[in-house]
């Protein structure tokens, strides 16, 4: 550090700065789920938005089932993160990396296409 630069905070690695960036994302969903879990729990229906935010379930699984799986993989995600495990970042059913892009995208991703259920554009 020079003198003046007291104070200052040391430079910022690019993973850091992703691994914050991905952090972020991790919060700001669970806080929708949580948000939707809150208005579920008041008796409001939102069965409709739980599709467009990719939250499904098992056929007969209640919004609230449903919102409390999503939740409790965005908290598995994050502490995996947080941990610096290196089971982040990669498919629980055959280890791929999921890649950086598609991180960003979507923090709390545990499956690769293949394994995910999406079926691919064809």
């Amino acid at each position: 550090m020079l003198a003046g630069d007291a104070g200052a905070h040391p430079r910022m690695r690019p993973e850091d700065s992703l691994r914050l960036q991905l952090r972020r994302g991790l919060l700001d969903r669970g806080r929708v789920l949580a948000t939707l879990l809150a208005e579920v729990l008041a008796g409001k229906r939102i069965e409709a938005r739980l599709g467009p935010l990719g939250i499904v379930g098992k056929p007969g699984m209640r919004p609230e089932e449903k919102l409390r799986l999503a939740l409790d993989q965005v908290e598995g995600r994050r502490k995996l993160l947080d941990a610096g495990d290196d089971r982040f970042g990669r498919c629980d059913d055959c280890g791929v990396e999921l890649g950086e892009l598609a991180l960003q995208e979507m923090p709390w991703a545990d499956r690769c296409r293949a394994h995910s259920g999406v079926s691919r554009p064809g």
